[in-house]
């Protein structure tokens, strides 16, 4: 039975059906700490705009771009200016890098604590992860590991976290900690889907109105080795409250989406984004010890390879977290 992510309390704002672009209003401080968003209150086509990034938070957005390493010293024991630094950058882009002081001392007990400092609690725990919920993300060649493109030396293209799990296990924030590097390869690329959505809205109001229906993409039910996984159905876009979420796959295979002309339209529009917002896009090669936190922003992984036998093969610790990222 397909689930519909209404089950996440979505709020489509009651768009004008116009090719119309959005006028360059905004009523919103995206990387300010006070800001508030009270969609209930809103509506018609201005209902979009506090949820629009615009010029101003683009510039800002790009700045906090070029400085979003934050040094931490101890991952398990946060101090108040380090929070302090990493909340800031996630409120202006939904993403921060953090950089362990001491890299080689750092466990997943270190990690899952910082999770914790953040908000985060215990991660969700899918079929391959570890009791701790942590999984270990490294090129394993025996089943059920090998069948997952994550758990090969391949790239992974655009997508979010657990964006096929249903209503009630939405994925809403994201860690990725590196335990050790691939010898050469294995870049993280991220965007913060409050940009996406902006540019698609820039394109054509209808755009984002489009990628917001329950209907937009069908993840069909999926059996394999005896676990199971039911089939979910829901949006690309959406909102909980006064924050805007994403839910998104660039695979070709095992992924229905609506069929008729706006949405395809709608659709091209947003993968032609992926190729050409690369001046919104951030690129690491995360190094031992670093690690990112975001609110499960769109990211993607280039192909990378291992060592010989006698060095350590890339390992990130991933958590997948129900909750969202506490920024004070």
């Amino acid at each position: 039975m397909i689930r519909l992510l209404g089950e996440f309390s979505v709020y489509v704002g009651s768009l004008k059906s116009s090719a119309t672009r959005i006028p360059q209003v905004f009523a919103l401080n995206f990387c300010s700490p006070t800001a508030v968003m009270n969609p209930a209150s809103m509506t018609g086509s201005k209902s979009l705009l506090p949820f629009l990034m615009g010029p101003a938070d683009r510039d800002e957005y790009r700045k906090t771009l070029a400085d979003l390493v934050v040094d931490i010293h101890d991952p398990s024991r946060l101090n108040a200016m380090e929070i302090q630094a990493l909340n800031k950058r996630l409120r202006c882009t939904n993403m921060v890098i953090y950089r362990c002081a001491a890299p080689e001392n750092v466990t997943r007990e270190h990690v899952s604590k910082l999770a914790n400092q953040m908000g985060l609690g215990r991660p969700d725990r899918n079929l391959l992860a570890a009791k701790d919920g942590l999984s270990e993300v490294e090129v394993k060649g025996e089943a059920p590991f090998a069948h997952y493109i994550p758990y090969t030396n391949r790239p992974l293209n655009w997508h979010s976290d657990g964006y096929y799990q249903s209503g009630q296990r939405i994925i809403r924030s994201m860690l990725l900690h590196c335990a050790h590097p691939a010898e050469r390869g294995g870049a993280l690329t991220a965007i913060d889907h409050r940009i996406l959505f902006s540019l698609l809205a820039e394109l054509d109001i209808r755009f984002p109105e489009a990628l917001s229906r329950t209907d937009a993409m069908t993840i069909p039910a999926h059996y394999e080795d005896g676990a199971s996984r039911g089939a979910s159905q829901g949006p690309v876009f959406f909102f909980e409250q006064n924050t805007l979420r994403m839910r998104y796959t660039a695979r070709k295979h095992n992924v229905i989406w609506a069929s008729d002309v706006l949405f395809q339209e709608a659709l091209s529009a947003l993968q032609e984004l992926f190729e050409q917002s690369t001046d919104f896009q951030y690129t690491r090669r995360l190094e031992l010890g670093e690690g990112i936190l975001c609110a499960n922003v769109p990211h993607r992984r280039e192909s990378f390879e291992d060592g010989t036998d006698q060095k350590p093969k890339r390992l990130m610790y991933r958590g997948r977290f129900q909750e969202s990222l506490n920024l004070g």
